[in-house]
């Protein structure tokens, strides 16, 4: 199982909304292939992976994406590569 962490702010930003909904749509399409976990507002965990900005998207602890919501496509490429 892959692990998905999300960022977003509270409340969310228009970025954020779209993050969840994107989380959302990945869970439903992988199923128990991706664990989806949704960090809202802010968490012990923005200093651990140093995440400075959101929406932020963190895949397996490695593939880190700041700032902007990703598309789809650029979400499961991540997730492929963390071998899903």
């Amino acid at each position: 199982m892959v692990k998905l962490e999300v960022f977003t702010a509270e409340p969310p930003c228009p970025g954020c909304l779209k993050l969840l909904e994107l989380a959302d749509r990945i869970k439903a399409e992988y199923g128990d292939k991706v664990e989806v976990i949704k960090h809202i507002g802010p968490c012990d965990e923005f200093t651990k992976y140093g995440i400075t900005v959101v929406p932020a998207v963190v895949v397996e602890e490695k593939i880190k994406i700041m700032g902007v919501c990703p598309s789809e496509k650029t979400l499961k490429t991540a997730l492929w590569e963390a071998g899903v």
